[in-house]
């Protein structure tokens, strides 16, 4: 989690280099919600929201 916040992409970064960002973060968001627990629904819907943004940034149809 804390590399995930310190490395986040900067504005001049590149859609490959925030698309990697994204897709790390989607990873997280899926662990946690493997995880169970009352925030396992939430989890989930955020990583499903992290892969697409992954995928809308490297050009691809969702």
């Amino acid at each position: 989690m804390t590399a995930l916040a310190l490395n986040r992409p900067t504005a001049k970064a590149d859609r490959v280099e925030r698309a990697a960002w994204y897709e790390a973060k989607a990873n997280l968001h899926t662990y946690l919600a493997e995880q169970g627990g009352s925030d396992a629904a939430r989890e989930s819907a955020l990583a499903l929201s992290a892969h697409r943004r992954s995928l809308e940034l490297l050009g691809h149809q969702n």
